[in-house]
């Protein structure tokens, strides 16, 4: 009975090593997964070149378009043609220019600072 318990104890330490192992391979890998994710995440933030210039095209067209449907079914319930239409149209205009300068704005102030050590270069020649 004694060498059955001896069994049991060394193979029961064999498995809590190899659970221990195991468990140290899941945070290590746990850790990767964040920081890979937090990569990812960083990464979306930023807007590529078109991404920015898909923004403002649509903030800049969706308003056209919106408020020249909108005077469009304002002269259809009033029966005036197009004057609500062109109205709207310019009033849409406005509205899309506004909302490009906000996204410039904001794309603007979310843009990382540069430094100024690199934006000129270091001259050693003396004249």
């Amino acid at each position: 009975m004694d060498e059955s318990d001896n069994t049991k104890r060394s193979s029961a330490n064999t498995s809590r090593a190899e659970t221990g192992k195991l468990a140290k391979k899941i945070q290590n890998a746990k850790k990767d997964r964040l920081g890979k994710a937090a990569a990812v995440a960083m990464r979306q933030r930023e807007m590529t070149g078109s991404g920015k210039a898909f923004r403002m095209v649509s903030e800049f067209v969706s308003a056209v378009i919106v408020a020249t449907a909108l005077g469009f079914a304002i002269d259809a319930i009033f029966g005036t043609r197009p004057i609500f239409m062109i109205v709207f149209l310019l009033m849409g205009f406005a509205a899309g220019m506004l909302n490009v300068v906000r996204a410039a704005k904001e794309m603007n102030a979310n843009a990382p600072k540069p430094d100024p050590d690199k934006l000129v270069p270091i001259d050693d020649d003396d004249d």
